[in-house]
């Protein structure tokens, strides 16, 4: 088994998609490995410059309402048991966000739904977290639910979700023996992941539209810490 699935940096895509290339300017839209850009009420672009010293960034804005998405679909992954992802996310031009105004920022999902669902949410100070929500039969509720915190600027993401019972979850955190949220109680019946969506979509009804969200050097893998 690969140990690699793909490298993206979003400011390649002119070229192969893979890091390490150059170029000399954004591409109008995202090109393979993304398989496709969904927009309804709202829009996927990519603008420059990017993070971490690219040159460009995926930009995701949502005008509408609660069934509004704007996200870039990834279908490289293949019936896979263990999916191992990370970006990063700027939330810096979202403002006025109350404690409950959220949309969805990340999905990993199998044939069946969503294994994995991460979101932007406002903390209700002029900030903002970064949530997860993973399927847990032991938890209340069926699920692990818990947040942390986003920063002005660049944030690193990352999570490991293994369909034999783990899943571990990293915010701006480069250690791999300590992520911020780690469980072996992780049930989601043996799905495994097919489809990835990155971008804003499904917004809470407060959640302040026309404000962009941006997202830059995703990578995914079967195995080994990706960090930063």
């Amino acid at each position: 088994m690969n140990t690699k699935m793909k490298v993206l940096a979003l400011a390649l895509l002119g070229l192969a998609g893979y890091a390490g290339s150059a170029v000399a300017g954004c591409p109008s839209s995202p090109v393979p490995p993304w398989t496709a850009v969904a927009a309804i009420g709202g829009t996927a672009t990519i603008v420059g410059p990017g993070y971490a010293g690219s040159a460009c960034h995926l930009a995701s804005t949502i005008t509408g309402d609660a069934s509004s998405f704007a996200t870039v679909e990834d279908d490289t992954p293949t019936a896979e048991p263990r999916y191992r992802a990370q970006f990063i996310i700027d939330p810096s031009a979202l403002t006025g966000l109350g404690a409950t105004d959220a949309a969805y920022i990340f999905t990993a999902n199998s044939s069946t739904g969503p294994q994995v669902s991460l979101s932007v949410v406002g903390d209700g100070a002029s900030g903002w977290l970064v949530s997860y929500n993973v399927p847990d039969t032991t938890a209340p509720g069926g699920s692990d639910v818990g947040s942390f915190s986003l920063t002005a600027g660049e944030n690193h993401v990352e999570f490991d979700l293994d369909n034999s019972g783990h899943f571990s979850f990293w915010v701006n955190n480069n250690v791999e023996a300590s992520p911020n949220f780690t469980t072996t109680t992780f049930a989601n019946g043996g799905a495994t992941i097919e489809t990835a969506f990155m971008g804003l979509a499904g917004p809470t009804p407060n959640f302040v539209h026309g404000q962009p969200v941006g997202f830059d050097q995703f990578d995914s893998r079967r195995q080994t810490f990706i960090g930063f």
